[in-house]
């Protein structure tokens, strides 16, 4: 009987693995790994943006990580109406006052009247938000660099100091890096841009 694992085996199997080893250095996409340590923002079309009067939330109220909501959190609008996200919604809270008066503001995907997604950004002045640089327009809605989809205006105003800009176009292609993106609260539309300091 001869022997299973004879010097000429273990060769061969060396052999198979050196040139596995040497075919996946030569042929690896780096790309993919910057897509798994830097991937790609999920696409959120915004149903609902609007100032946060107050809010409730239970005991074990918090968001994971993972951006997963464990309790329940409602967020009370204008005029008294009130908007539940039950545990299990993914979300995002950026505004640190959240327990404040009309500090934060909800920007939400909806399914009907149910809460899919939800982030609670900080208030700025005039009653909007501050949020990333637009990337694009699609269909009436500007795609911000987070992913974020929001109805825009037919004229979206440019503050860019004494530059003059002709055309949002013209301003996405040289002055969108770094640029702050304006959402009106009451319109719940993108209203201007402001370009990098």
């Amino acid at each position: 009987m001869r022997p299973l694992f004879t010097l000429r085996f273990i060769a061969a199997v060396a052999a198979l693995i050196g040139l596995v080893l040497f075919v996946n250095t030569v042929i690896v996409d780096e790309q993919s790994l910057e897509a798994v340590v830097d991937p790609d923002p999920v696409e959120r079309r915004i149903d609902l943006i609007a100032p946060v009067f107050s809010t409730q939330r239970s005991a074990d109220f918090e968001m994971d990580r993972r951006g997963v909501s464990s309790g329940f959190i409602d967020l009370v609008l204008d005029g008294g109406r009130t908007v539940r996200a039950a545990p299990g919604t993914l979300g995002e809270i950026t505004c640190e006052e959240v327990d404040a008066i009309n500090r934060c503001a909800l920007f939400a995907d909806l399914l009907g009247d149910a809460v899919v997604w939800f982030a609670l950004v900080p208030q700025a002045a005039r009653s909007t938000a501050e949020l990333p640089p637009v990337e694009d327009l699609q269909d009436g809605y500007a795609v911000l660099d987070n992913g974020w989809q929001i109805r825009y205006p037919p004229v979206i105003e440019r503050e860019c100091g004494s530059l003059d800009i002709p055309s949002f176009t013209d301003f996405l292609r040289n002055y969108r890096e770094g640029s702050t993106t304006v959402v009106d609260l009451a319109t719940q539309e993108v209203v201007a841009v402001r370009c990098a300091p």
